[in-house]
């Protein structure tokens, strides 16, 4: 479980990965620890590490939730794209579906091409970008009741497709990452 957002060297967001990976990272001096669990009752203790015991060093700290690394930070690519808001922003090219209208990040809608009042899901084939005006008109209804028409139909898109560069995802947000919360908000996965 990646329970721990892992920080570039200049402090932005750039992945997640495990406590066991982050203690891994930590011990061997690769990153440096940000922000513990806010639950100080969670502590990683680990004692003798080595079989010589020279070498032998034990030490407790709380449990890791940001670390910093000190170098490059790889990524392995997933096996399939997060939905999340930026994605589909980025699946849509940062236009209206609808009307074709420019959109600005900060400055557009989701849009459930089958309304949730009819059953419909939040998927990569059920979610496009819409302008205010668009979503307003179509309210809950289907295009086809409201006589409009998507310009483009909703796909999931492929991670290795190199017209697109596809951010990162998480399922939940933790109280520890709060300084980091707008970027996060772009890049949580969306509930279905």
């Amino acid at each position: 479980m990646a329970d721990v957002l892992v920080l570039d060297m200049n402090y932005r967001p750039s992945g997640f990965t495990s406590v066991r990976r982050a203690m891994k990272n930590i011990y061997e001096k690769r990153a440096d620890v940000i922000a513990v669990d806010h639950d100080s009752t969670k502590v990683v203790r680990a004692g003798r590490v080595s079989a010589d015991p020279d070498a032998a060093r034990s030490f407790e700290m709380g449990m890791p939730r940001v670390i910093r690394v000190h170098n490059a930070w790889v990524r392995r690519k997933k096996q399939s794209v997060p939905m999340t808001r930026r994605n589909i922003y980025t699946r849509d090219e940062g236009e209206c579906q609808y009307c074709g209208k420019e959109l600005a990040l900060n400055n557009y809608t989701l849009d459930h091409v089958k309304p949730r009042v009819q059953g419909g899901l939040s998927s990569w084939t059920n979610l496009v970008t819409a302008c205010q005006r668009c979503n307003k008109r179509k309210a809950g209804q289907t295009p086809e009741q409201a006589g409009m028409r998507l310009l483009s139909k909703p796909l999931e898109p492929k991670v290795d497709d190199p017209k697109y560069n596809f951010k990162l995802h998480i399922k939940h947000l933790r109280p520890e990452w709060k300084e980091w919360a707008d970027w996060l908000y772009w890049n949580i996965e969306l509930e279905p």
